[in-house]
């Protein structure tokens, strides 16, 4: 099946001034009515060449009138193969091209262009959406200026929706349908948008109101939309999106630039929501929260994706992509905007360990297997399939190197010159490239300027010697690199010398790889626990002064560009010592790669007890972690490793010099991706056993230490967020480690908790009985079902939490959640939510026999009928089948097979060959 290619990217032949729409919307049909201003593009034509056929693209859409400047075309003039329209010979003079549809939303189960969601409509155009509402061009390099007209019927659609400042309202007069009470909407939005940042809702909704005064005395009405009776749980919507209103203009200068800013609510939804100009569309468990239907941890994620889809509105909508291959330039670059803006407003440090480890869990694991992908792409078959970690999260990453290296005030710099010169076009990740660049040029780098190329330097003198032109292979480079460093320490003359050396491993079309820039952050901790000065060979005390970085990394930190396959750096005057002193790599999680090789034991336990550098110490606990559980799993526990992880816990418990959510963060166990990355041949279900038995070691050995600390934790409980969050994080770590234990006191709590005023504390109390065979497990799930059966946002947890429960009659019960009366098979949060719960569930999905293998691919064929997206985006579970061994990874490449013999979507289709190259 042929692909889309970068390379054979063209200019559009004809540029679009305006689109106009007019929406008839019946009880059983839709009729889109639209007008298309269109001329030559002379980029396209530039000898004055005949204008090229015209093509337009359409899903499932009956044409019922096609008119060139008022008059119908003729036959002869324009033909309709599959999803395309051509108009064979359009006039060399601008055109209006008008085309009438008819569609039919309420048998739209792809829940893309025009569908019927609880009994609104609603659209999602990105990224090709829009073609099933009408005939159009359809691709993100035209910007046109949108006019829509709705109408419908007042009493089932009272309100009204699309995109810019609503005009003009009111009924419908002499129209054969206005005895039914009709009304129509007209909204115009003044700012150029590609048609996939189109929307349209109309439904019986609940509006909550608000104002915004932005920084230049403006006043903007704010409005969120939600099923009649919601209205009551929109308090926190609306807070998070004026905070993220005041943080764009303070921290980017950015300001909304429409009168109005609406929000609606949608159950079926395939993404999270959609940054529409002026009509953002939001899956509504990222709306309806509060702290009783809600935990901290989603109340934060909430704030987050309100932001991301806030901040768009400039790095997306204001400027956008080019071509889809060029997503990340707008998703990685909003990713790093609403992480900061987390970031800046809560925890620094405990935002990027949590990143940071859903980066390992779900990148990584992207990026090792047969579906790895640049950031960049150069082919894709389906774009649907590259919304990925690696746009989004990994391309965030990107954005961050570039501040690390660039340093704060070129960066921003960079940003405001990318924003004026690309405001109101469609850009592309070069573009952004470019302006950093030249914004380094307008404003050259202070610092000391690095004699050789091995020197480590401050992030503005770093671009004394960076190589952007290098630095651009992050975007066409897939799979993640690794780093190799070598220690040699000259006790006599306290000299450290680090040879590093980077390689990239082969991935899918690119078997060898050249070498990143690498920003690698770096600091030392003497024997005493205290940080060292960092003065490189030839280096004065003056200079290397200069050349840390900024406090804000915790001690002395400096900067090493990694860009050859082999490098030295010495750091001298260390001071005569038998030992060296410990090294703490990667601090900040500077990049997006993996550090080999393993470390001395006594090493960790160092820096996991005195490293000032909050993630570095994290990242030497969870090293020291994923050895353990690895032994556990390979039946070879190591009890000296544990004993000491046993005793550097219990010092983290009692240090009352830390917040309680940094408390919990480095006693978290590793995720069991991470897991099976570490392992030469995973078995997940040892896996699995090993991180509940190293809990129930925990819970026994340090069962004083935890009742004090979950005391301390009790008088926080009832803060309202985001205060109390750390306390609520650790006591569901402690009760998850006291249940594995026996603890009847913990049980008990836990039990409690579910019929408590907290859904953190509930779900903490669900977690922690989830994996274990108790009564009062049983008890828990019951008491929640009963109490949230009403609420199908909060109700999707238990189906999570019945489908994931680890125990022998586990694919029956996933069974019987899939005939359950409440399960909504066409709402992808509840098929992620039984579905996913059952992926999740590891002794069961990684059943030896296969037959967890086969249960999926029978549900992805089965919804791939439905929803290709989400079908699509499951099937990638399997991309990893060649590392579970000849029994496991055979009896998933069998069923991923008859997943492949199934009549699949272009979207599913494509990444089970990629799973099965």
């Amino acid at each position: 099946m042929a692909g889309v290619r970068l390379a054979d990217y063209q200019p559009a032949p004809y540029r679009l001034e305006r689109t106009d729409l007019t929406v008839r919307i019946f009880d059983d049909h839709t009729l889109v009515q639209a007008q298309l201003r269109l001329e030559a593009n002379p980029l396209a034509h530039p000898d004055a060449q005949a204008p090229a056929p015209l093509v337009l693209q359409g899903i499932d859409l009956e044409l019922l009138e096609l008119k060139l400047d008022g008059q119908p075309l003729a036959q002869g003039a324009w033909s309709r193969n599959g999803t395309s329209l051509t108009v064979l010979a359009p006039p060399p003079q601008p055109f209006v091209l008008e085309s009438v549809v008819r569609i039919n939303p309420n048998h739209n189960t792809t829940l893309e262009g025009l569908y019927a969601s609880g009994g609104m409509l609603t659209t999602q155009c990105e990224a090709e959406g829009f073609r099933r509402i009408t005939f159009h061009p359809d691709r993100p390099d035209l910007l046109s200026r949108f006019r829509v007209r709705i109408e419908a019927d007042r009493q089932t659609y009272p309100v009204l929706l699309s995109n810019g400042n609503g005009i003009a309202f009111g009924d419908l007069e002499g129209d054969p349908e206005s005895a039914s009470g009709r009304h129509f909407a007209i909204w115009d939005d003044p700012f150029p948008k590609p048609s996939y940042l189109f929307a349209l809702v109309a439904g019986n909704l609940e509006e909550v109101r608000d104002r915004f005064t932005t920084s230049s005395g403006r006043s903007v009405t704010l409005r969120l939309h939600v099923e009649p009776g919601d209205g009551a749980l929109t308090g926190h919507a609306m807070t998070c999106l004026k905070r993220a209103m005041a943080w764009d203009e303070q921290v980017y200068g950015l300001e909304y630039d429409l009168d109005e800013f609406n929000l609606v609510a949608v159950r079926h939804f395939n993404m999270g929501a959609m940054e529409n100009k002026g009509l953002n569309i939001f899956n509504s468990k990222l709306v309806l929260a509060d702290a009783a239907t809600a935990t901290d941890g989603e109340l934060e994620r909430i704030e987050s994706i309100i932001a991301h889809e806030y901040f768009h509105n400039w790095t997306g909508n204001r400027i956008t992509c080019r071509d889809w291959f060029q997503l990340s330039l707008k998703e990685g670059l909003t990713v790093f905007r609403d992480q900061s803006f987390t970031a800046d407003l809560h925890s620094r440090s405990a935002k990027r360990i949590e990143d940071v480890a859903m980066l390992r869990n779900t990148q990584f694991r992207e990026d090792s297997g047969p579906t790895a992908h640049a950031v960049q792409p150069a082919e894709y078959q389906a774009i649907d399939n590259f919304y990925t970690t690696t746009i989004y999260e990994k391309g965030a990453e990107v954005i961050r190197m570039l501040h690390t290296l660039l340093g704060h005030d070129v960066f921003f710099k960079g940003i405001a010159l990318y924003v004026q010169r690309h405001d109101g076009t469609a850009a592309t990740c070069e573009d952004f490239v470019r302006a950093m660049e030249d914004a380094a040029q307008q404003d050259p780098p202070t610092g000391s300027t690095p004699s050789t190329a091995t020197a480590a330097t401050s992030p503005g003198a770093a671009l004394a010697r960076v190589d952007l032109q290098q630095f651009r292979r992050w975007y066409v480079q897939a799979g993640t690199p690794q780093l190799s460093i070598e220690q040699h320490w000259d006790g006599e003359r306290g000299n450290l010398t680090l040879t590093i050396r980077q390689h990239t491993p082969a991935t899918p079309g690119q078997p060898e790889k050249l070498p990143v820039v690498i920003p690698l952050v770096l600091g030392l901790v003497d024997q005493g626990g205290e940080p060292l000065p960092l003065r490189l060979r030839g280096e004065s005390e003056a200079e290397a002064r200069v050349a840390e970085l900024d406090p804000a990394w915790g001690m002395a930190s400096r900067l090493v560009v990694v860009d050859q396959p082999e490098q030295m750096v010495c750091f001298e005057g260390l001071g005569p010592h038998a030992h060296p002193p410990a090294l703490s790599l990667l601090r900040g999680f500077s990049a997006p790669v993996k550090v080999r090789g393993e470390r001395a034991v006594e090493e960790l336990l160092h820096l996991l007890a005195h490293d000032s550098d909050p993630f570095a110490r994290w990242d030497s606990g969870q090293g020291l972690l994923r050895r353990a559980v690895l032994s556990r799993a390979a039946q070879t526990p190591d009890d000296a490793l544990e004993d000491g992880l046993i005793n550097a816990f219990e010092r983290i418990l009692l240090d009352g010099s830390l917040a309680q959510r940094s408390r919990a963060l480095l006693l978290a166990l590793p995720g069991l991706a991470e897991l099976e990355d570490a392992s030469d041949t995973p078995d997940p279900p040892a896996l699995f056993q090993a991180l509940l038995d190293l809990r129930r070691r925990f819970g026994e050995a340090l069962a004083l230490p935890l009742g004090r600390a979950l005391e301390l934790c009790r008088s926080q409980w009832d803060l309202t967020w985001p205060q109390g969050d750390g306390d609520r994080d650790l006591t569901a770590l402690i009760w998850s480690w006291q249940v594995a234990a026996g603890d009847d006191q913990a049980i008990a709590s836990a039990l409690e908790a579910v019929s408590g005023h907290s859904m953190t504390l509930a779900r903490a109390g669900l977690g922690a009985l989830q994996p274990h065979r108790l009564p009062q497990r049983e008890q828990a799930v019951a008491r929640f079902f009963e109490r949230w059966q009403h609420r199908p946002v909060i109700l999707d947890t238990w189906f999570s939490l019945e489908a994931s429960a680890p125990f022998s009659d586990g694919l029956e019960r996933v069974r019987q959640l899939l005939a359950h009366p409440r399960y909504d098979g066409d709402a992808p949060n509840s098929v992620r939510a039984v579905v996913g719960g059952f992926i999740a569930n590891t002794p069961v999905f990684h059943a030896i026999d296969g037959s967890g293998y086969r249960f999926l691919a029978e549900q992805i064929a089965d919804l791939d009928r439905r929803n290709p997206i989400t079908a699509s985006r499951l099937a990638k579970r399997f991309s990893g089948w060649k590392s579970y061994g000849t029994d496991r990874g055979g009896a998933m490449r069998a069923a991923l097979e008859t997943l492949a013999g199934a009549s699949l979507s272009t979207n599913t289709a494509e990444v089970v060959a990629q799973c099965l190259q």
